[in-house]
């Protein structure tokens, strides 16, 4: 079955506007009319709609898609799939397979649009679409709500070109409103559901469990763009919600029921695992790809050898990746997670959340210490992982320690930048002296030489810079 995948940068605006408004005159060119019906896709419980997923079909005359946008940061995907089937076509159900985990579709609902608008150009450059909609919800062929709204949708211009357009529009009787998905617009549901907790006066408990829900639709949210594998950031984020849920729960430990928080832990470390293994590879290759560019043609050769044979190194870990995304087991992980954190097992702890965050660093500064902070080579990645265990358990008692915690974040994420570079160097070098070991000719075995060569240079550079910045981590460490 055919199907396209589209990236585009998420530069839309849409407005509110009156019942009998008008696009300003002579705005642009008029783009032919049209009438299209889209029918939403869900699960029971809004999971995509809950996370800005929208999966829907669309027919317009006799032609149907079925189309799935997915957002990641300022970037959304857009796929799309020719295809009239009544069922959703098999490699969506594939993507969403965290979202529906066996489970049917729901269909939200049946919006029929009559958009009209104007192109913008500028030198014959397409700026933007204007686009109005008058959109109603139909349920057994009767229209049961209408509404318009306006969208601005950047096609070639710049974010600084949608300025005046906006500006035209504002002063015509349009009102700007948040991005917001059609159908949730007609059903009047929540989008998207933030769980952010900022208010210092909650109980533990509450920090605790929308610190991990959020987490959890951190994860959830980018599982479809790891399994698609077009973006490495998406892994990437997807990896850093699994280690900061895995990070909390070690934390706040004393608050839960240790046979739940421990089962959890093991699961999340072992899809945490099959992630890591994934973003290991990408960190490699893509630092190959930026600190060695500047090889001779023949030197070029070997490396590009080299390149190719841990690719294929990537390519057997994606396939285990994936391998667990669609096992029962990451399934079944999801569930219990999902359904544990209406009702944690929360018991009565000695400590409270900013004694455990304090606790966490302590526990870093007396690792350090006790090479009298020499930091020897051989314990900067156990110093790396502390402080990831301790910036998380600080990120968590942040609304309780305001400033403090924040000036700590920032130093805290410094050093372990600086502590990553080493890391990651000296996985590099790792990987390259294992595989010349299986690798035969000289210049394979001189370009491994030249790239161990820098490094370790960057090992240096990153390891002189340490001791300084632990100090300022310290410092702020101290006022906690």
């Amino acid at each position: 079955m055919p199907w396209k995948i589209q990236q585009t940068v998420e530069e839309e605006n849409t407005f509110r506007i009156p019942p009998r408004f008008q696009l300003p005159p002579d705005m642009g060119e008029p783009i032919p009319p049209r009438v299209f019906t889209s029918t939403y896709f869900d699960t029971q419980h809004h999971r995509l709609g809950r996370l800005g997923l929208t999966l829907r079909k669309r027919v317009e005359g006799f032609h149907a898609v079925w189309q799935l946008k997915i957002p990641s940061g300022a970037v959304r995907l857009e796929l799309e799939i020719d295809s009239g089937s009544r069922s959703i076509p098999w490699e969506f159900q594939d993507v969403l397979t965290a979202f529906f985990r066996k489970q049917e579709a729901v269909q939200l609902g049946k919006l029929r649009t009559k958009r009209k608008g104007v192109r913008i150009q500028k030198d014959s450059q397409i700026i933007a679409e204007v686009v109005q909609d008058s959109v109603a919800l139909i349920q057994d062929k009767k229209v049961i709500h209408t509404f318009q709204e306006l969208e601005v949708e950047l096609q070639e211009g710049t974010a600084a070109q949608l300025k005046p357009i906006r500006k035209i529009l504002l002063h015509a009787g349009a009102e700007e409103k948040p991005l917001q998905p059609k159908i949730f617009q007609a059903l009047q549901l929540p989008y998207p559901l933030s769980l952010e907790v900022s208010d210092s006066s909650a109980q533990p408990t509450e920090h605790i469990r929308e610190r991990l829900h959020s987490q959890y639709f951190q994860m959830l949210q980018h599982d479809p763009g790891t399994r698609l594998g077009r973006d490495s950031e998406a892994l990437h984020q997807m990896r850093v919600a699994t280690r900061r849920m895995r990070a909390i729960l070690r934390a706040v430990r004393s608050f839960l029921a240790p046979e739940w928080t421990e089962h959890v832990r093991q699961e999340l470390g072992w899809v945490g695992s099959l992630l890591g293994e994934v973003r290991d590879w990408d960190v490699l290759l893509e630092s190959f790809r930026q600190n060695f560019h500047d090889l001779s043609s023949q030197e070029q050769r070997s490396f590009q050898s080299i390149l190719n044979k841990f690719e294929d190194q990537r390519s057997i870990a994606r396939a285990k990746l994936l391998e667990g995304l669609r096992s029962d087991r990451y399934l079944h992980l999801l569930n219990h997670f999902e359904d544990s954190l209406t009702h944690l097992p929360f018991q009565p702890s000695p400590l409270t959340i900013t004694e455990l965050a304090r606790k966490a660093f302590h526990k870093v500064q007396d690792f350090v210490n006790t090479s009298n902070r020499l930091f020897p080579k051989s314990e900067l990645h156990r110093t790396r992982i502390l402080l990831k265990r301790a910036r998380y358990a600080i990120e968590l008692a942040e609304p309780l320690l305001g400033k403090r915690a924040k000036r700590f974040l920032q130093q805290a994420k410094h050093t372990q930048d600086l502590l990553g570079q080493h890391q990651d160097a000296v996985v590099a070098e790792q990987r390259l002296l294992a595989l010349k070991q299986h690798s035969r000719g000289t210049g394979i075995a001189y370009v491994t030489g030249l790239m161990v060569e820098r490094l370790r240079n960057q090992q240096s550079q990153a390891y002189q810079k340490i001791p300084e910045q632990w100090k300022k981590l310290e410092k702020q460490g101290k006022k906690l």
